[in-house]
């Protein structure tokens, strides 16, 4: 399976992208092993805290662009609803969730982290979002996420320029909620998930619930994305982004 679940006797969830040779960018079939491993979740009243990982020491590094290259209308709208479907599933888990981001969280990686309540990265990692200068937009509620969690003027700044920022840049703007030296990551995790499991679960719930009222919804993002996805600028790009990305191995 290409996302893996584990739960331990606290009651944490681990939820690992494992598709490391291709930087756990999520295609369609990953994107439905996600789906099945958030109704485990679902169905599992002894998780209290999920925490959201990728093998390897590697986050996402976003949509598969191969899936993505040149897609045709039909596939295109099924990824992107699939994929907005998912990620919701992700924010509305009754739990909360930490993302914690090693290397990268690019694109629909980020789109995935932003999904999360808590996200916690290197220093040294890189964030962004390239839609635009692959001719596309984002898919899964990129959109209105960072715009909820950083504001319109940084919103504006990431989206415009298409360009990644470090995860202490990151932390200043308040994209993560902590960006650290490596060798403290596991540690800082822990920590996190120490403090959630000592909290009262319903009384948590009910927060997530009150605050998931404040959320912003772009309703046609999806639709967008879809449409971009297929038009010839947007195939150019990514056909000549796919030729000279090299494949990761293990």
């Amino acid at each position: 399976m290409p996302v893996l679940l584990d739960v331990d006797e606290r009651g944490l969830a681990t939820l690992t992208l494992d598709r490391y040779a291709k930087r756990n960018s999520l295609d369609e079939a990953m994107l439905e092993s996600f789906g099945e491993a958030l109704g485990a979740i679902e169905a599992d009243p002894r998780i209290r805290v999920v925490v959201l990982r990728g093998s390897n020491g590697f986050f996402c590094a976003g949509a598969d662009i191969a899936d993505w290259a040149d897609p045709g209308p039909v596939t295109a709208d099924r990824l992107s609803r699939l994929g907005t479907a998912t990620f919701a599933r992700l924010a509305a888990l009754s739990v909360p969730t930490v993302a914690l981001i090693e290397r990268s969280a690019l694109g629909g990686g980020l789109e995935l982290a932003l999904a999360c309540d808590l996200r916690v990265t290197t220093e040294d990692a890189g964030l962004g979002y390239p839609e635009t200068r692959l001719g596309n937009l984002t898919a899964w509620g990129g959109i209105a996420r960072l715009v909820d969690t950083v504001g319109l003027a940084q919103a504006r700044r990431l989206f415009l320029t298409a360009t990644a920022i470090s995860g202490a840049e990151a932390a200043r703007i308040g994209l993560v909620t902590h960006a650290i030296p490596a060798d403290r990551l596991e540690e800082t995790v822990e920590e996190l998930v120490t403090a959630v499991i000592a909290c009262e679960p319903l009384a948590l719930r009910v927060v997530k619930d009150i605050l998931a009222g404040y959320e912003t919804r772009v309703t046609a993002e999806p639709t967008l994305a879809a449409f971009f996805s297929f038009s010839d600028a947007s195939r150019r790009r990514k056909e000549a982004f796919v030729k000279r990305r090299p494949t990761t191995t293990k």
